[in-house]
């Protein structure tokens, strides 16, 4: 039996182009908890971000944000994994060391940016949608460090990532959207998010379905009953998953008529 269902956002719930969660999903989360069936959002975005896009369903459903570094169910949060202060602030010098690469810090309730170029406030204000606090010194940020994400906006590569070969294993690299780049302690990851989601709904992993369509979705493999790639997704999330979809809403109304058998 199907007891929980989570999604990626970007690239899966919300297509290439899209900003807006599908309106038809809202209707559909609404029949899954009259049948028992849980639904959370898990994605590299923060939770408040993440609430205004689910703003319909925002007090009954899981969140699983920041790519696992935090899990909050109904406003309670149920995992949070900090980052050392003093690795993430060598980290972060690094990232702005880095040509034509923008920093991000992110707390349990804002993100924080020392904008190189004016236009980073506004891409991550109006576009990405974040609660961002703009500072003079990021590395002065006294708060929670979750995440820190390095944006480049002509893209990441192999060769960016090897400028932060020597903050691994403690800080893994995460490669979502093509222009980011998160940093995760070790043993941080949707995986583990989602075990802790579970547990403290009391679900067995057999029960879960996740769907997600990139490399930040590959620690959910052996974490969830069924893995769902999107069919133009990631090879590697292809080659892992149970089963490819292109449309999730869709496919989560024929999970629920029963017209795709889950075992």
């Amino acid at each position: 039996m199907i007891k929980l269902i989570a999604s990626d956002v970007d690239g899966t719930l919300m297509r290439d182009g899209e900003f807006v969660i599908p309106p038809a999903l809202f209707p559909l989360i609404h029949d899954m908890r009259k049948k028992g069936i849980y639904f959370a959002a898990c994605s590299g975005r923060q939770y408040a971000n993440l609430r205004r896009l689910f703003a319909p369903v925002a007090d009954e459903i899981g969140y699983i944000c920041e790519n696992g570094s935090l899990t909050v169910w109904q406003n309670e949060i149920v995992d949070k994994q900090t980052i050392d202060q003093e690795k993430a602030r060598l980290l972060l010098r690094t990232i702005l060391a880095q040509p034509d690469c923008e920093a991000l810090l992110s707390g349990v309730n804002t993100c924080y940016i020392q904008p190189k170029y004016t236009d980073y406030i506004s891409h991550m204000r109006d576009y990405v949608g974040n609660d961002t606090t703009v500072v003079e010194d990021i590395c002065a940020v006294n708060d929670e460090y979750i995440k820190i994400s390095a944006y480049r906006k002509s893209g990441v590569d192999a060769q960016l990532a090897g400028q932060f070969a020597d903050f691994a294993p403690y800080l893994i690299p995460v490669v979502g959207r093509s222009s980011w780049m998160d940093f995760l302690r070790e043993g941080c990851d949707k995986g583990t998010a989602m075990d802790a989601l579970c547990s403290h709904l009391d679900i067995a992993v057999h029960e879960s379905i996740v769907f997600g369509d990139n490399e930040n979705d590959l620690p959910l493999y052996g974490h969830a009953g069924t893995l769902y790639a999107m069919a133009d997704g990631h090879p590697k999330l292809i080659e892992k998953a149970d089963r490819t979809t292109m449309d999730v809403v869709k496919e989560i109304h024929m999970i629920l008529e029963g017209t795709v058998s889950i075992s």
